[in-house]
C-alpha cells in the first residue's frame, strides 16, 4: 500500500501497473524529460534501459515498488494540479514544468523534482496546491 497526494493505492494489479506505465510516458513526454531524466524522475533502478522505458510505454506493467508508486502519485497529482490550473491550455500546464521561475530559485519544477527527488516533487505539489511555505 503506497499513501500519497492522490489517496492510498491498495496492491496494483498487473493491468492496472501496466495502464499506468502507459499514462506515466504519456505525462513525461508530454513534459519534455529525457529517457535518463524519467529513470532518475521514477526512481527506477540505475540499469533502466532506453529499450525498457519503451516497453513501458507499450504497456509492460511498471515495477511494484512502494519508491516508484509514490512518484507516479507525485507526478499525477502534479499533472492534475497544472490541467486545473490551466483548463484551456494544456500546452502552458506543459510548458510550466520546464520553466525557470523565481519561486523555486530560477530552476524549472522539473529540475527541482530531478535534484531532490521525492522530496522535491512533494515540493512543488504543495506549490501548486497552495500549501507550500510563504516567503
Amino acid at each position: 500500500m503506497v499513501t500519497g497526494y492522490m489517496g492510498t493505492i491498495h496492491d496494483i494489479d498487473e493491468q492496472r501497473r501496466a495502464d499506468l506505465a502507459r499514462v506515466i510516458m504519456q505525462i513525461l513526454d508530454e513534459w519534455g524529460v529525457s529517457p535518463e531524466q524519467r529513470v532518475e524522475l521514477l526512481g527506477l533502478p540505475d540499469n533502466t534501459s532506453a529499450e525498457t522505458l519503451l516497453l513501458y510505454r507499450q504497456g509492460m506493467p511498471i515495477p511494484d515498488t512502494a519508491g516508484v508508486m509514490r512518484r507516479i502519485s507525485h507526478v499525477l497529482t502534479i499533472r492534475n494540479a497544472l490541467r486545473t490550473t490551466h483548463p484551456h491550455n494544456a500546452a502552458m500546464a506543459d510548458f510550466w514544468i520546464t520553466t525557470p521561475h523565481l519561486y523555486f530559485n530560477d530552476e524549472s519544477p522539473l529540475a527541482v523534482m530531478l535534484a531532490r527527488g521525492e522530496d522535491g516533487m512533494r515540493q512543488i505539489v504543495e506549490h501548486l496546491n497552495g500549501t507550500g511555505e510563504w516567503g
